[in-house]
């Protein structure tokens, strides 16, 4: 599933009534590390909330991940929507934290420190292993150079994350690596999708590498 997928879904409490929607993501990043602590909730229940105990428009209620049972139609949690923390409560939004709207504006580096790209989106595999959509122009020159079909998504794993800071996002690979990375990935994508047999279901995905031990769970 698709960070995309997730925001705007409405949230629900344990009692079954409607907290809000997910308009954001609350990261830790800290020790070259990247992990999803929390969801930002908005809409308006929640602003109508904020309104009757005169909070300040930028004091956002959250769920943590630990909050949450299940993810389909909408967001379940299995706590009350009274205890859910604020933005403003110590721990969700210190310095080593950061919001995915911020996140994506973060440029991808090489190891040489030449920028790739940017972050445009995050998928959560089946294991809820968590992995970059990334894209950029050097990255969709990179896709149309290999060929790859138009709705490809380009997936990168935390492990080839060097460092990661609220001003760059370093990788462990020259950006010929990953171009060398990404069309033998392509090719072998390709074969995977011509031995599927249920056609409607694919969805194409350049993977560099897969999960591994070092890779942060959400």
């Amino acid at each position: 599933m698709k960070y995309s997928e997730i925001r705007n879904k409405d949230v629900v409490d344990n009692n079954g009534e409607k907290v809000g929607e997910i308009i954001d993501a609350i990261f830790d990043i800290s020790h070259d590390k990247i992990e999803l602590n929390y969801f930002v909730l908005g809409g308006g229940i929640v602003e109508e909330l904020l309104e009757s105990i005169h909070a300040r428009a930028d004091i956002d209620p959250v769920c943590a991940i630990s909050d949450i049972d299940s993810i389909s139609d909408k967001v379940y949690l299995k706590v009350k929507k009274s205890s859910l923390l604020k933005t403003i409560d110590p721990g969700v939004l210190g310095e080593t934290n950061i919001k995915f709207s911020k996140l994506g504006k973060i440029d991808l580096v090489d190891s040489d420190g030449f920028k790739v790209g940017n972050i445009i989106d995050l998928w959560f595999d089946t294991e809820s292993t968590m992995w970059f959509l990334i894209g950029g122009g050097f990255f969709e020159e990179l896709l149309e150079k290999i060929r790859a079909q138009p709705d490809c998504d380009l997936i990168v794993p935390a492990y080839l994350m060097e460092s990661i800071s609220k001003d760059a996002i370093t990788f462990g690979q020259t950006k010929f690596q990953l171009e060398s990375t990404c069309a033998t990935e392509y090719e072998r994508e390709k074969r995977r999708l011509a031995s599927e047999k249920d056609k409607t279901k694919q969805m194409a995905r350049i993977r560099f590498g897969p999960p591994s031990p070092g890779m942060i769970r959400g």
